[in-house]
């Protein structure tokens, strides 16, 4: 949330923005430090950090960590809740039946920013300059930053990819 204001307004960052209107939703926030307003959402935070990241997954990449992650869900699926008879499996099944499909195109997780190259063709992203061809020095470029990598494009084309260094700390 880029900021909550003194009525409770809310005021969603860019990239949020983005999100219902690609798949079609209503947003409804919770009331910050008002636990109770998501109680479950909280409880099940806890137990994916108690039983998935106790301890520490040890990942080569992001891929082996998602992986790894979808298999500690998968392994759940048999498992029941207590007070229900039927599995999270079955219970997901029924409710899956009533989701809406997923947009046909996924939406970029990242934040999106037009800036220009230097003249000796770098690109400032937050605190870090990152290289795209000489020939690009002076243009208009768009950066893509996702979590794992920084896409420079210029038009339609893709002119560079670097590994993120700040991205992370998002």
């Amino acid at each position: 949330m880029a900021k909550i204001t003194g009525n409770g307004e809310r005021q969603p960052t860019e990239a949020f923005s983005e999100l219902p209107s690609h798949c079609l939703f209503a947003a409804k926030f919770g009331r910050p430090g008002k636990g109770n307003d998501k109680g479950n959402v909280e409880g099940l935070v806890g137990y994916a950090r108690r039983n998935f990241r106790a301890p520490v997954p040890r990942c080569a990449s992001w891929e082996e960590l998602n992986q790894h992650l979808l298999e500690q869900c998968r392994g759940r699926r048999s498992k029941k809740v207590r007070g229900e008879s039927e599995t999270i499996g079955e219970r997901f099944q029924r409710d899956q039946e009533k989701l809406l499909p997923l947009p046909v195109a996924p939406q970029e997780g990242c934040e999106k920013r037009t800036t220009r190259a230097s003249s000796q063709a770098l690109v400032r992203y937050e605190t870090n300059d990152y290289s795209v061809p000489a020939e690009y020095g002076h243009r208009q470029v768009l950066v893509q930053a996702f979590v794992w990598e920084l896409l420079i494009s210029a038009g339609h084309e893709m002119i560079a990819r670097h590994p993120a260094a700040t991205a992370a700390k998002r």
